[in-house]
């Protein structure tokens, strides 16, 4: 703690009281804050970690799917009917505020999977591959989404973790030890005024 340099007087004395009333109801608002902003961003780990559970199957079952359509029609053939469909994919962002912050919402869009190999000279295997790999687009922008979330909650968490400290560790107590010395110095002072009006009462 550290004792402010201001004129010990009455003036002072209510402008740090109030410095001090303000610090302590806005230490109290960024103390709710944080606590609302670290139960949100548990919340967001727990769902990254399905998220990345739900990609890793996803991911499995497409690469498993591949593996069949290549035993099936030989890596060849598949890199010839990947060559001859062209399928449009995007991701759709949309921002939702959570306390003062701006969290993601990622959605993939994507046309629906539908046979195009089978009807031609392709393998319906083929058809099972785009289809899986289409599905885990859709876990793939999920996974972006929570983890993305999780970047910039665990960055305004600490954040205001900060303000919290420097008003909790710093501002607070320096203000409020500045306020009792100058109360106390004041108080000095109207009892030395006291004893001085006594004295001079006595020799009236």
């Amino acid at each position: 703690m550290a004792k402010l340099e201001v004129p010990p007087t009455k003036s002072s004395l209510l402008s740090l009281q109030r410095s001090l009333e303000f610090a302590q109801e806005g230490y109290e608002l960024l103390e709710q804050k944080r606590q609302i902003l670290v139960l949100e961003l548990m919340s967001r780990l727990e769902a990254a970690k399905r998220a990345q559970k739900d990609v890793d199957a996803a991911m499995a079952a497409a690469f498993a799917a591949l593996r069949e359509a290549a035993l099936r029609s030989g890596t060849e053939a598949l890199a010839r009917e990947a060559l001859g469909i062209v399928r449009h994919h995007k991701l759709d962002y949309r921002g939702r505020p959570v306390m003062g912050i701006d969290l993601p919402t990622v959605t993939a869009e994507h046309e629906a999977p539908k046979p195009e190999f089978s009807t031609a000279s392709g393998s319906a295997a083929s058809d099972d591959v785009m289809a899986r790999f289409t599905q885990a687009l859709d876990a793939l922008a999920r996974l972006a989404e929570v983890e993305n979330a999780v970047l910039r909650l665990a960055s305004e968490v600490r954040r205001t973790q900060r303000r919290v400290n420097a008003l909790d560790k710093v501002f607070i107590p320096d203000y409020q030890e500045t306020v009792n010395y100058i109360e106390d110095v004041l108080e000095e002072r109207e009892r030395e005024q006291f004893v001085i009006m006594k004295m001079a009462k006595g020799q009236a």
